[in-house]
């Protein structure tokens, strides 16, 4: 009686899954036919984590750009190749002399590309913590007075900073920083926007750069619009280094803006030196020496699972690309995104994953020439629920609409990927991308939450 009951049970469920299978599929369709979507490439896979098994395959094999759900992918490799417990070391040397309390030489800070170096999320990597740690070894030497030079060493990357592919609009955002041998304060910095009668000025920035010099203002004014409508351009042959265009309200008095540091190494410096100036006698001047020099301090970056967590929780670019070029010079030596996408293709070949055609430029998903398909990204989460790094991936992961999973958003592109538990228990991995619609991305997102709504 029991084993019939069982079977009834089974057969139930199973016809109660297929049908929410079912619903979902037309659900697609009948969006695909709206008018903002038929143009667009719509792309669903729904994977049981425990067989692998394909319970929806919608259109799951095109290739498409997975915007910021690519940090997924880069974070988990990460987890695997350098292990959650990895840290970034930033040494501080000092090159020289002390005699009497006197200093004369060059204090070296050699750079690690640590992506935390300043950052205000970690209590040890604060930009005052930092200063402070340097002022007490110099201390504990016995330092009183200091003559000479501070210089940022190492050569981390073996390619550029910012990636060619990247959007204009987006390389002198925030959220489009480069990666540096020396990051700082996570390579943004804020101004704050006044109106003026036909457009804005900056009252200040948190880089002490000069508002007046630093900044062409070529906003106008646009009711009810935001900061997300303003963009900061880098424009060789300008006289300022950032121009701020796009449209903006009036009606407020002020508007905060985060831009991104061109020159983090220099800027650190200065803080630095101003920190040394109040703690110390400390005065610049011309100093070379040579040699290891006695090495000070090692600043030690948080670990890489804790890196992790606030990389998927925030979308952030910048950890995003380091790990990626970090997992190139683990493996091959050199760190370029060249070698750190291929590192991560290699990882879900050797997975057993059939990666096709799919073509990586980068760790985060700035780049809209990344091309994986929605088969790809899910079969590569269902394979992280079977590596011994999965709580910290998956506890990174932020909580959106219900589910455990990230969010990626890019020029024409909106993309979900991550877990869901279905109606009978079943533990399933997806990914979801629509690419080329013709409505609002608000839009977007509630359409395609509404889909996801039909698996819960």
């Amino acid at each position: 009686m029991r084993k019939r009951l069982f079977l009834l049970y089974w057969v139930c469920g199973f016809q109660t899954l297929h049908a929410q299978f079912h619903l979902v599929t037309q659900a697609l369709d009948q969006l695909s036919k709206q008018t903002p979507y038929t143009k667009a490439d719509i792309s669903f896979t729904l994977l049981d984590n425990q067989e692998g098994k394909r319970l929806i395959s919608y259109q799951s094999d095109r290739l498409l750009a997975p915007a910021s759900t690519l940090k997924t992918f880069t974070t988990a490799t990460a987890l695997k190749v350098l292990g959650p417990d990895f840290r970034y070391h930033t040494n501080v040397v000092f090159m020289g002399q002390i005699k009497s309390g006197i200093a004369k030489g060059v204090l070296r800070i050699d750079a690690s590309g640590d992506p935390t170096f300043g950052s205000d999320r970690f209590d040890s990597t604060k930009p005052e913590r930092i200063k402070s740690l340097i002022v007490e070894a110099l201390r504990k030497k016995g330092i009183q007075k200091m003559f000479g030079k501070i210089e940022v060493h190492g050569k981390v990357f073996d390619d550029s900073s910012i990636h060619s592919c990247w959007l204009d609009e987006d390389i002198g955002n925030y959220y489009g920083a480069g990666l540096y041998p020396l990051n700082w304060r996570e390579n943004k910095f804020e101004i704050t926007l006044v109106p003026t009668k036909t457009s804005f000025v900056v009252k200040n920035n948190t880089a002490n750069y000069q508002n007046d010099r630093d900044f062409c203002i070529e906003l106008i004014h646009q009711e009810d619009a935001t900061t997300e409508e303003a963009f900061a351009f880098i424009e060789k042959g300008k006289s300022c280094p950032y121009v701020i265009r796009g449209v903006l309200s009036a009606k407020e008095s002020s508007h905060n803006m985060q831009l991104a540091r061109l020159t983090p190494a220099h800027d650190f410096i200065m803080e630095l030196k101003q920190t040394l100036q109040k703690e110390f006698s400390f005065q610049e001047m011309a100093i070379s020496h040579s040699g290891p020099g006695e090495k000070m301090l090692d600043i030690v970056s948080p670990s890489l699972a804790e890196m992790v967590y606030w990389c998927n929780q925030k979308s952030l670019n910048l950890y995003a690309e380091a790990f990626c070029k970090t997992i190139a010079q683990k493996l091959f030596r050199k760190a370029n995104w060249f070698l750190g996408t291929r590192a991560m293709l290699r990882y879900a070949s050797a997975s057993g994953l059939p990666i096709g055609a799919a073509d990586l430029k980068d760790g985060s998903g700035l780049c809209e020439n990344n091309r994986i398909s929605t088969a790809l990204l899910s079969g590569l989460l269902r394979q992280y629920t079977r590596e011994k790094f999965f709580p910290s991936f998956y506890s990174s992961l932020p909580s959106i609409n219900g589910l455990n999973m990230k969010s990626g958003y890019i020029g024409g592109t909106r993309a979900y990927a991550g877990y869901i538990t279905l109606r009978d228990s079943t533990k399933a991995s997806f990914a979801f991308i629509i690419h080329g619609y013709s409505c609002p991305p608000r839009d977007v997102k509630l359409a395609m939450f509404r889909i996801l709504d039909l698996l819960k």
